[in-house]
C-alpha cells in the first residue's frame, strides 16, 4: 500500500467573509487511484467529502472501509439517509492522513506506505515531507 496526501489550492471561505466555515481540498493518490478530497472545519466541527459529490465520508471500523453518506429532509421533516455508498479505492488510512494534514497544517506530502518500518502491515510508516512520525500521536 502506498498513499500520498498534498494539499491543493487554497482554503475557500464558505458564505460570510468573517465566517470560520473553510473548506481545504486535499489531493489523495491511493494505489495508483486519485480522489479529491474536501476538509470542511466549522464552528460547530468538521467534515470530509469527495469533491464535487454530494455527501460526507466516514469510516467503518468493522469492515475497514470509506463509505460516502448522503442525507435528505423527509416529508416529515426528519432526515434520512438517501444513499450510503462504498468509496472503492480509499482506505480509513488516507481519512486518518487527511485529518493529520489538515491539524499539522501541512502544506508537503505526507507519504504513507505498508508494511511499516516494524514490518507490520497494520501500521504503516508515515512520512510527513520525507520524514517519519508516528500518526497515532497526531490524531
Amino acid at each position: 500500500m502506498e498513499i500520498i496526501i498534498r494539499k491543493t489550492g487554497v482554503p475557500v471561505i464558505n458564505g460570510d467573509p468573517g465566517a470560520s466555515d473553510v473548506t481545504s481540498t486535499y489531493r489523495v493518490t491511493e494505489d495508483g487511484r486519485e480522489f479529491q478530497i474536501t476538509f470542511r472545519s466549522q464552528r460547530y466541527g468538521m467534515s470530509l467529502g469527495i469533491a464535487g459529490e454530494p455527501g460526507v465520508l466516514y469510516t467503518d471500523s468493522d469492515s475497514h472501509t470509506v463509505h460516502r453518506r448522503v442525507l435528505a429532509v423527509g416529508r416529515g421533516c426528519g432526515i434520512g439517509v438517501e444513499s450510503d455508498e462504498l468509496v472503492e479505492g480509499l482506505s480509513p488510512w488516507s481519512i486518518r492522513a487527511v485529518i493529520l494534514a489538515h491539524r499539522r497544517e501541512e502544506t508537503g506530502e505526507i507519504r504513507l506506505t505498508s508494511p511499516g518500518i516494524d514490518g507490520n502491515p497494520e501500521r504503516p510508516a508515515v512520512f510527513v515531507d520525507g520524514r517519519i512520525t508516528d500518526l497515532h500521536q497526531h490524531l
